[in-house]
């Protein structure tokens, strides 16, 4: 009998990992690129910052970043539209773990209008329409508010051009941040974009994801959004930091939220669980980004 449940348990094992690739298998995904290490952060001597977008889990691929200044010292805050609560009581709740604080943007109204008819809210819209759906001078307003209150020396954000993978929500709060920014409404020195690399975004977004949507039934965001407005992907990344000193601290983080949110996690973070820390972001050993200064 024992050995009979021996047998069965490492039949079940094989089933449930024969999709999970090797380190080496998994390489693919990494970036192949190399820009220049990042030197500015480490120069900064009002260590405060602020992220900025449209949801919280939208930080995955510079929560190491944030991960490292918040070990520096930096107080960094958040600011979102919408959050996701952890429902486990033994661990942090995500936010906690890198941010000194989490504030709402557009709490006590809808942020974005006829949302909770939208069937996929997810799939990329023409900039006029985006004008459209969101209370644009309302969000403006508490957005600057926000900013200069806290006074960030940094502000953080996905990039303006494509807001990730064409998700309306992200251009419009990427945009509208940089827009703060280049119009120097704001006393940040400088503004950090999170983009992929070109290989990063071919094999994760472009071939990986595109493959997975069509499986699903579901159509292809970042597609659309590269037709609609015209590119041809994310902005080049212009900085690299490298994030391996802080391993630890961006698994935990990641694995903090729910299942609902590490299910879109994995769309952009292959395999994450599967791997310890050390060895999958000693793999994916950095973040890039587009920086803009004035």
């Amino acid at each position: 009998m024992k050995n009979y449940i021996f047998l069965l348990l490492a039949a079940l094992t094989q089933i449930c990992c024969q999709n999970i690739p090797t380190l080496k298998a998994l390489k693919k995904y990494a970036a192949v690129e190399k820009f220049n290490e990042d030197l500015y952060l480490m120069q900064v001597k009002e260590k405060r910052a602020m992220v900025i977008v449209a949801h919280d889990d939208d930080d995955c691929a510079m929560s190491g970043t944030i991960a490292k200044l918040s070990a520096q010292g930096w107080k960094i805050k958040q600011i979102s539209f919408q959050a996701h609560a952890s429902s486990r009581s033994d661990i942090k709740q995500p936010s906690e773990l890198l941010y000194v604080a989490h504030e709402y943007l557009s709490a006590n109204q809808p942020y974005r209008f006829g949302l909770d008819t939208m069937k996929v809210p997810y799939l990329p819209i023409p900039l006029k329409e985006i004008e459209r759906q969101f209370p644009k001078e309302v969000i403006r307003a508490e957005l600057l508010e926000k900013i200069n209150s806290f006074q960030p020396k940094v502000l953080f954000s996905l990039d303006d051009i494509k807001g990730g993978y064409g998700h309306p929500d992200h251009v419009f709060i990427s945009q509208l941040t940089a827009e703060l920014f280049r119009n120097g409404e704001t006393k940040a020195e400088r503004l950090y974009q999170s983009v992929f690399t070109d290989h990063m975004e071919i094999e994760i977004v472009d071939k990986r994801l595109a493959s997975k949507l069509k499986k699903w039934g579901f159509p292809n965001a970042s597609d659309i959004a590269n037709e609609m407005y015209g590119i041809d992907g994310m902005p080049e990344p212009t900085t690299q930091i490298t994030i391996t000193d802080v391993a630890d601290l961006k698994m935990e983080y990641l694995r903090a939220y729910d299942e609902d949110v590490k299910k879109n996690l994995r769309k952009f973070l292959p395999y994450f669980e599967d791997f310890s820390a050390s060895d999958y972001f000693g793999l994916f050993d950095r973040e890039f980004f587009r920086v803009i200064q004035l």
